[in-house]
């Protein structure tokens, strides 16, 4: 038996030394493993550019720029090997980028709304997995001077923060993101973290009640709110910015679908990503966490919603969910065999354990261009769960938090929620006005 296990280990390090290319970590795998026909698993953005006079930014103007940063890009130039049933797949270089493939251009029927259908289109779309996992498309007429560019990358490249990091290479000043900031703990503290963690996501159960996907179709609306005051709400009330974002989504959820309220039961329960990224960590992988929160959708006053999304989320600050959580995905899940990790992907990601994802991601702080035109806004776009129905990402960019909403239409209308976390928010900053006022009378 000894003889046979050491000649399977030496079987399968010539194996490994024999076959070409990376192995995909098991982080980013765990997206493959969940993809299906109805939930694509792509992540990027929507970029809106300032109006310009001049020369609009031609897809062969695109096309140079990437060029030029595939060294920083390295899987922009890869695909995925032929798939193993027992193995990881392998990421290998490609002989020929067919550039009309990644990069295209589109026009907008209708102005931003037009955009945001083409984003909704790109996002029901499967990526194919025999080239390399990413597109940009260029959409012009989105008003008089005024392009857009979308940004897609397949989740088995990059997380949403990698996709930003991504992207920020072919945008001007270079700049870097800050990743998780403190000392990194040791291996006694970090070992029982992560059995404390373990320990308490076994406790946090399933989602109730579900909602499931009711189509493969896909709805995608935005928001612009002023980041300053997105922070003065959240300061005014003492809850973190991801808890404000919480809020308004449970709020806009409550007020627009009550009939979606009804059916969970007056509770939603949403998977929060926690970033985990260390400074200086590559970009194309999964560096997150993810914890869940059950959010309120009983109507009750935004102030006390917002203080009882407080007080759930306050255990998912404590490093060791995030730790655990890490652990799974980033070790658990590599010491298991694909079709065993297939299987715990698919088990735990979607409708069995949450209802929906709201994401909170830092950006530049300051205004960048592309190849000198200035960017005048940034949207996330983030992929549906399976038989999760609603999903929403907020990014900071350059003094404004930019909201992406998508959603499948069959349960939750995209524009009608963007449109209600805006109200929302804007209440939001006349109440404690109000109550002063009041209290003063």
């Amino acid at each position: 038996m000894v003889f046979g296990l050491a000649l399977f280990g030496v079987y399968a390090w010539h194996d490994r030394a024999a076959r070409p290319g990376v192995v995909v970590a098991s982080s980013d795998a765990f997206f493959l493993h969940v993809e299906t026909g109805a939930a694509p698993q792509h992540v990027g953005g929507l970029v809106v550019f300032e109006p310009s006079d001049g020369e609009a930014l031609s897809v062969d103007r695109v096309t140079d720029l990437v060029k030029g940063e595939l060294d920083r890009l390295p899987r922009l130039r890869q695909r995925l090997a032929p798939p193993s049933r027992w193995r990881r797949p392998r990421w290998i270089d490609v002989a020929e980028i067919d550039w009309p493939l990644h990069i295209s251009e589109r026009h907008s029927a209708d102005g931003l709304a037009g955009v945001r259908r083409i984003v909704a289109e790109l996002a029901e779309t499967p990526m194919p997995l025999d080239r390399p996992m990413w597109r940009i498309v260029m959409v012009r007429d989105v008003e008089p001077g005024v392009s857009a560019m979308i940004l897609l990358l397949h989740h088995a490249v990059a997380d949403g923060i990698g996709t930003v990091i991504q992207a920020l290479n072919l945008l001007r000043p270079r700049i870097e993101l800050p990743g998780v900031s403190g000392p990194a703990p040791g291996r006694a503290q970090l070992l029982g973290a992560t059995i404390a963690g373990l320990a308490q996501l076994a406790t946090d159960g399933g989602a109730g009640a579900g909602l499931g996907n009711a189509s493969t179709r896909r709805e995608f609306a935005t928001a612009d709110l002023e980041l300053a005051a997105v922070r003065r709400a959240a300061s005014s009330r003492g809850v973190r910015v991801t808890d404000l974002v919480l809020g308004l989504v449970a709020e806009a959820v409550a007020t627009t679908h009550p009939d979606v309220a009804t059916r969970l039961r007056g509770r939603m329960r949403v998977a929060v990503p926690l970033m985990v990224r260390a400074p200086g960590a590559a970009a194309e992988t999964n560096a997150t966490a993810a914890v869940m929160v059950d959010v309120p959708l009983d109507g009750r006053p935004f102030d006390e919603l917002l203080a009882e999304i407080s007080r759930r989320t306050a255990r998912l600050r404590t490093p060791s969910r995030a730790v655990a959580s890490r652990f799974v995905m980033a070790t658990g899940l590599r010491a298991l065999p694909e079709p065993s990790a297939g299987w715990f992907a698919r088990t735990v990601y979607g409708r069995r354990f949450f209802h929906a994802i709201v994401s909170n991601m830092p950006g530049s702080t300051q205004t960048l261009s592309m190849d000198g035109v200035a960017i005048a806004s940034v949207y996330p776009i983030l992929p549906l769960a399976p038989g999760s129905p609603l999903v929403v990402g907020a990014l900071s960019w350059a003094g404004s938090l930019g909201i992406g909403v998508a959603t499948d239409p069959e349960v939750f209308d995209a524009g009608v929620l963007a449109v209600r976390i805006k109200q929302v928010l804007d209440a939001s900053l006349e109440w404690p006005h109000e109550r002063e006022e009041e209290s003063r009378a």
